[in-house]
Formats: structure tokens, C-alpha cells, sequence
């Protein structure tokens, strides 16, 4: 199977159907308010989001408004775009998925890239 883009203006939901496991990759997604995945023991995995998120995503450009810094944020310093927001939480913007498995956000506009194990 050929990797798959999930990209809309609201919510996504995705269920791991390929027999095999599969990356999720979060390029953007825009005011995330709930996020959840399976977890291998059956149950769900919910991190805690605070009230405001902008957004998340991998290598994006960002401008908080509050010490006139604009820039880049890459993998290097592990923040991704809400790093230098007052509000701390950790969010990923990739897991695995082992087959059976679902991942589903309650969002914006958001691209999501998966990515089956054998390509």
C-alpha cells in the first residue's frame, strides 16, 4: 500500500486497516482541542491539551506575537511550533499504529501523512 494523506478542514479519524503498522505523521493541524490513538493494551491513549492551542506540526514557521522572534523551529530543539508559547504540553506529531489501531483528532484545517511500514 502506497502511503495515504489525510488532509480536510475539520476532524480526522483513522483506523489502521493494512494488516501491517503504520506511521502517523502530523505535518499541520490547526486548533487541536482533543486527541486520542489506541493504545497496544486495547484501551486509548488521551494526552491533556490546554484550553488555546495554535496549532501543531513538524518544522513549521511560526510568529508568537510577544518577543517580536520569528523563525523556523526544526527537530533539533523538539518544540515544533508551540515551543515558545507560555502554556507547556507535550503533544507528538508522529506515532505508530499496529493494525486494528485508530488515531482521531478533533481539529481544523489539518495534513496528515500515513505511512506503511513496508512503504
Amino acid at each position: 500500500m502506497a502511503s495515504q494523506v489525510l488532509s480536510g478542514s475539520s476532524n480526522v479519524s483513522y483506523t489502521n486497516n493494512t494488516g501491517q503498522n503504520v506511521r502517523i505523521i502530523i505535518n499541520y493541524m490547526a486548533n487541536p482541542s482533543a486527541m486520542s490513538w489506541t493504545s497496544t493494551s486495547g484501551g486509548s491513549v488521551t494526552p491533556v491539551l490546554p484550553n488555546s492551542v495554535g496549532a501543531i506540526g513538524r518544522n513549521l514557521a511560526f510568529n508568537n506575537g510577544l518577543s517580536g522572534y520569528t523563525g523556523a523551529l526544526s527537530a533539533n530543539n523538539g518544540a515544533n511550533i508551540e515551543g515558545y508559547e507560555s502554556t507547556n504540553f507535550a503533544l507528538p506529531t508522529e506515532i505508530m499504529l499496529a493494525p486494528g489501531q485508530t488515531f482521531s483528532a478533533t481539529c481544523g484545517p489539518h495534513n496528515i501523512v500515513v505511512i506503511p511500514e513496508n512503504g
